[in-house]
């Protein structure tokens, strides 16, 4: 053999093996990307199905006592009070439900914590709280929250202080 049919030989190997291994490269990341693709679809479709199974509450009013029970936990829906409004905030359950930066306002009137920006737990009244110590800034702040919130999520009635308020 001469050397340049060596060379030859050589060059359609190389070129036969480049081509096999490019092959299996992109095959390889082909499929990845595939599956990764029709794995957070699958995610999606699952996320979609679990709003539409949510049924959302019916509209009423709410004493602290029983608002307490939305927090999100037990799949249960998540409520928050904010300026004397009760509002479902369920579709947010990633910000105000267990686990989420807001959880301590889930089942309870965050007005006071959302006026002052405090994520204080002191903040959160064990009590009815009707706010009237609040500063003329710190009323502004919780009007900007209420307007977020009516824009938001679903009013579902007021905070009653008691029942025999109604």
């Amino acid at each position: 053999m001469s050397d340049v049919d060596t060379m030859s030989t050589d060059s359609t190997a190389y070129v036969i093996t480049t081509l096999a291994l490019l092959g299996g490269v992109l095959a390889f990341y082909y499929y990845y990307i595939y599956e990764a693709n029709s794995e957070e679809q699958e995610e999606e479709q699952e996320k979609e199905e679990k709003e539409e199974e949510y049924q959302p509450l019916e509209p009423r009013d709410f004493t602290l006592s029983e608002l307490r029970e939305f927090d999100g936990t037990n799949g249960k829906p998540v409520c928050i009070a904010v300026s004397g409004i009760v509002y479902d905030v369920t579709k947010g359950k990633s910000f105000y439900g267990p686990g989420g930066p807001y959880a301590l306002l889930a089942g309870r009137d965050g007005s006071r914590v959302l006026a002052k920006m405090s994520l204080d737990p002191a903040d959160v009244p064990e009590e009815y709280d009707d706010l009237s110590d609040l500063s003329p800034f710190q009323k502004d702040a919780l009007n900007d929250w209420v307007m977020k919130f009516q824009t938001r999520y679903t009013e579902l009635g007021k905070l009653l202080k008691s029942r025999d308020e109604e």
